[in-house]
């Protein structure tokens, strides 16, 4: 849920659920398209090179220079009688490897898949909030006939600009506001690809290894989306650590309140292994500055250890790397093409988990598990050998139990049997209960097992 918030608005004295206007949405679950299912693999599979990153000698951080804002165009070189016109705006350039590069990496292979010679899709890249009306007209007047917006802070302009051309039809990422919801136009949806199972996953693999007992996140700004994947980890770091030790776990949140800033991710990852002696790193911001930090301990016989995130970026900690969230924006975006060529448009709130847009959604044996493999919308990167193997089990059991929904995070179940309490130790999910879509959308608490209370 990027977006270049302004970190001043949210030190105003105000809620967070009033800055957000957060609103029920309906999701749409399950297997939402089985036909946008084929090649997903192999595709993935074969997109190994990323934008052009900077990387310098071991030590020095990478730097990534956010571009002026820019128009890209992809043409097919056959020429046909109509094509599917599609614009895309990111609020960070193409290269973070991060966000605004997994869109872009879903747009292709949406394009791909819908056939090059079927669509002309274009992207704007780094547009702030304030400029995304300008950049959503340009569009239109150029005669994109779909536009898709990928911020949360894109959203209300998104709605403005729905309702002003109802000729057009607007996909919003990682918001509420859709036609489905009630609370937009009906040429306009919502859709998000959601990470906080493949998080607490995450957070197994750091109790199975952590020898400190104390894990820490970089986070990028308090907002629920990015609350809900810190306390998913967290709670998953717990139930493996305390399985393997009886005592709880220790976790740090440290705050940049920039998307992509990796100077600011790589000072704040060092503080949290040298003053927290925290040895596992987990993170919210668009490039793997954080990763590389802990790649730079291995090197100097320090374990330390962290993941990747949105993309596959096993090559910047090919030792620190342990597993990590992917996501494919492609299939979903697919949908959206296919509705617009074929007029038959139906307004959606899509809301994907592990499980959806999968070619075999029923749960596997841990043994025969599919973690680790390209699939669906969101999936983990490779599990390192590094894990015990007992703990790439039980990763590998509770991957497969969630493509059912047999097993949820947000549950007694995945806190070893003990009610969800916040930092202050109120009950947010008790026994028999599991976190509903509104109660994950809207989650403003911390677990109590984190030392920082949550900014307000």
């Amino acid at each position: 849920m990027n977006g270049n918030t302004d970190s001043n608005v949210l030190n105003k004295k105000f809620s967070r659920r009033k800055f957000l206007g957060v609103t029920k949405a309906t999701a749409i679950g399950g297997v939402i398209a089985a036909g946008v299912i084929g090649g997903v693999a192999g595709y993935l599979a074969g997109s190994t090179s990323a934008p052009t990153v900077v990387k310098t000698q071991p030590g020095v951080p990478t730097t990534i220079t956010q571009p002026v804002t820019k128009t890209v165009t992809t043409t097919a070189s056959v020429p046909v009688a109509r094509k599917l016109r599609v614009g895309y705006i990111y609020v960070g350039p193409v290269g973070d490897y991060g966000w605004s590069y997994g869109h872009d990496r879903g747009r292709r292979w949406a394009d791909e898949r819908f056939g090059v010679n079927q669509v002309e899709s274009t992207y704007i890249e780094s547009v702030p909030e304030a400029e995304v009306s300008g950049a959503i007209t340009s569009l239109v007047e150029k005669g994109y006939e779909l536009i898709i917006t990928t911020s949360f802070g894109f959203m209300d302009p998104t709605a403005e600009a729905a309702q002003k051309y109802p000729d057009r039809y607007f996909v919003h990422i990682s918001g509420y506001k859709s036609g489905a919801a009630g609370n937009a136009p009906e040429n306009m949806s919502a859709a998000f690809a959601e990470f906080y199972q493949l998080y607490y996953l995450n957070g197994l693999a750091a109790g199975a290894v952590t020898e400190t007992g104390v894990v820490g996140y970089v986070g990028a700004y308090p907002i629920p989306e990015v609350v809900r994947h810190i306390n998913a980890f967290v709670l998953g770091a717990n139930y493996a650590y305390k399985k393997r030790t009886g005592k709880n776990i220790k976790a740090h949140v440290s705050w940049i309140f920039e998307w992509v800033a990796p100077e600011k991710a790589r000072s704040a990852a060092i503080a949290l292994v040298e003053e927290k002696n925290c040895d596992v790193l987990a993170f919210t911001e668009d490039t793997p500055a954080v990763l590389q930090v802990a790649e730079e301990y291995q090197k100097k016989g320090r374990k330390v250890w962290s993941f990747s995130h949105y993309s596959d970026m096993r090559e910047y900690g090919p030792t620190a790397h342990l597993t990590g969230q992917i996501a494919n924006w492609g299939p979903i975006y697919l949908d959206f093409y296919r509705m617009v060529a074929t007029n038959s448009w139906q307004t959606a709130d899509i809301w994907t988990r592990i499980g959806d847009y999968m070619p075999y959604r029923w749960r596997l044996p841990p043994e025969k598990s599919t973690a680790g493999k390209p699939e669906g919308t969101v999936y983990l990167a490779p599990l390192n050998p590094v894990i015990p193997s007992e703990w790439q089990l039980e990763i590998k059991k509770k991957y497969e139990e969630m493509k059912e929904l047999i097993f949820e995070p947000f549950s007694v179940e995945g806190n070893l049997g003990e009610p969800i309490r916040d930092q202050n130790g109120e009950v947010r999910i008790k026994n028999g209960e599991r976190a509903d879509h509104d109660t994950l959308w809207n989650m403003d608490w911390h677990v109590e097992y984190i030392e920082e209370p949550l900014p307000r």
